[in-house]
């Protein structure tokens, strides 16, 4: 889990985008494990976050600037796998 600083702001993203991205890092308080939780939503949110331009690539850069470290970010990789394939990543 990574803690945002306070009065952090997104730049370069868009409103929606901004919001999608403080909603994954809400998520994030789990890294992301598979669970009850995230097998519900995680996917649904990667797909509004394609929808609204978010490549996954951009969503690992945003999470990391703000303190989530590589290993824990796979996990994104993994669910935005789930998401195109439905099948959870490795």
């Amino acid at each position: 889990m990574a803690k945002k600083p306070h009065n952090f702001e997104w730049i370069g993203f868009t409103e929606q985008q901004r919001e999608l991205l403080n909603f994954i890092d809400f998520i994030g308080n789990n890294g992301w494990a598979r669970n009850s939780q995230t097998d519900e939503i995680m996917t649904k949110q990667l797909a509004e976050c394609a929808e609204e331009g978010l490549s996954i690539d951009q969503i690992i850069d945003a999470m990391q600037a703000i303190g989530y470290d590589e290993r824990t970010c796979r996990q994104l990789k993994r669910w935005e796998s789930k998401r195109l394939t439905g099948k959870f990543g490795r």
